[in-house]
């Protein structure tokens, strides 16, 4: 565990500096002339062997959309939402979240709201609770509000942090829901993911769709992404492996949040922090819900790109030293999910292969191992990405077209080339950084729409 200043425990340094070393000294050796093509071969194989697996399982779910709307027509008391929103000065973005909470048509018959908005105030200065109140009052939408000021000196920063303030115990639905500040749905959300839960499911995460995704490379590459993690999460959600939550839309019952002990200050991804515990603790994976979009603004910007994935990636290793053994001995767990689990955690070590692999061709000048690793690692995730373009289409409402579709597939595989770069210092800060983790938040506009229906 974190120590009570927030500061990271010395074993798990030691964890990261061996994966870093250890990553970097097998690429090395994977330079020499003679490993110089089974290393990167053996890699790309393996990830290969995943990664179809998982791309063919992602057409089978347990709980489709349909099965979803059949369920929820059928039981007789629906399931209610406390729909939870973390907010630091976000005035510029709430008005609008509150509007398109006011449009749910998730009501019972009487039009009584099946769902209440919890906004947790985290020491904002810009009248975020003011904008809140008054937007509520004005959508009619205020006797299911309510606004959690978190005050207080030396307080932890952070979106778990945050979430602190709405513990399970003060939630009245059934149903917990986290959006982010920026968040935009469409008033059939609450409806359909509602569904899942009426099947049976009782975690949830919803598809993240990119606001303004047709304005650029940037954002496009995004969007995209969010659509390659959707599809590895809902396969191996289907294939029984330990499938996750994404911080946006994330869904749990709330007897299910209390029993695994509500939200984790400490936790610098709260979402496959929050995933973990439910798979170790319960057994219990989580459903991918492929018609219940939840819509964001883009990273505007390398350098807020850049903290971001840093945050992800040291997020991603510190849940690993915290809740990884208690996921790999967890009783309740099958063995594929365990294994799902290692695997997952096990590519994040590639990045450290490939820093190694480039300095052996920059010092020998043999770049076979390099090329080929490289080629392995972009080369699968394009081809993940133009299997879950599938799911995308095109102005016209049309299936993409197969130029635009491999091209989106090549951009999105260069993008995700980033992580080459981000888990290597990811790993060298969780290593070498002393005290307690600074949070940097991201600033938000409130322009952009989601896309019309389909």
């Amino acid at each position: 565990m974190p120590d009570a200043d927030g500061a990271t425990p010395q074993s798990w340094r030691i964890a990261a500096g061996a994966i870093l070393v250890g990553g970097f000294g097998l690429g090395m050796v994977a330079g020499r002339r003679r490993l110089s093509g089974l290393i990167p071969m053996a890699t790309a194989g393996i990830a290969l062997g995943c990664a179809v697996p998982v791309a063919l399982a992602s057409r089978r779910p347990p709980i489709t959309p349909e099965r979803a709307a059949v369920a929820l027509g059928a039981v007789v008391t629906k399931p209610s939402f406390s729909v939870v929103v973390g907010a630091r000065n976000e005035a510029p973005v709430l008005r609008q979240l509150v509007l398109d909470m006011s449009m749910q048509d998730y009501r019972e018959t009487d039009g009584t709201p099946l769902f209440e908005v919890i906004v947790v105030d985290d020491r904002s200065t810009d009248g975020t609770a003011d904008v809140v109140a008054e937007a509520a009052a004005e959508r009619g939408i205020a006797s299911v509000t309510r606004i959690v000021r978190r005050e207080g000196e030396d307080l932890a920063d952070g979106k778990g942090a945050a979430l602190t303030a709405a513990q399970p115990d003060i939630c009245r639905g059934d149903v917990v829901l986290v959006l982010d500040a920026d968040a935009r749905i469409q008033p059939w959300f609450l409806r359909r993911a509602a569904g899942y839960f009426a099947a049976g499911a009782n975690a949830v995460t919803a598809r993240r769709r990119i606001l303004q995704a047709q304005d650029g490379w940037l954002t496009g590459a995004q969007a995209d992404e969010q659509t390659l993690d959707g599809e590895l999460n809902r396969g191996r959600w289907a294939m029984g492996g330990c499938s996750e939550f994404r911080g946006n839309g994330i869904m749990v019952r709330r007897d299910l949040l209390a029993e695994v002990g509500g939200w984790h200050a400490s936790a610098l991804t709260e979402d496959i922090d929050l995933s973990s515990r439910v798979a170790a603790r319960t057994g219990q994976t989580v459903a991918w819900a492929l018609d219940v979009e939840v819509w964001e603004e883009p990273v505007r910007g390398l350098d807020n790109l850049w903290r971001q994935r840093l945050r992800w990636a040291e997020g991603a290793f510190r849940r690993a030293f915290e809740h990884g053994p208690a996921v790999l001995r967890s009783k309740e767990l099958a063995l594929g999910a365990r294994l799902d689990f290692t695997a997952y955690v096990c590519q994040l070590a590639v990045p450290p292969v490939v820093a190694g692999a480039a300095v052996a061709a920059a010092v020998s000048g043999r770049r076979r191992g390099l090329v080929w690793m490289i080629a392995g690692y972009l080369g699968v995730s394009a081809l993940l990405g133009w299997d879950s373009l599938r799911w995308e289409r095109d102005a016209q409402g049309g299936c993409l077209g197969v130029l635009e579709r491999t091209g989106r597939a090549l951009r999105v595989s260069l993008f995700n080339g980033l992580w080459l770069f981000v888990v290597p210092r990811a790993l060298l800060d969780l290593a070498l950084r002393r005290g307690p983790i600074r949070y940097v938040k991201m600033d938000h506009d409130g322009t952009g729409a989601p896309d019309s229906p389909r």
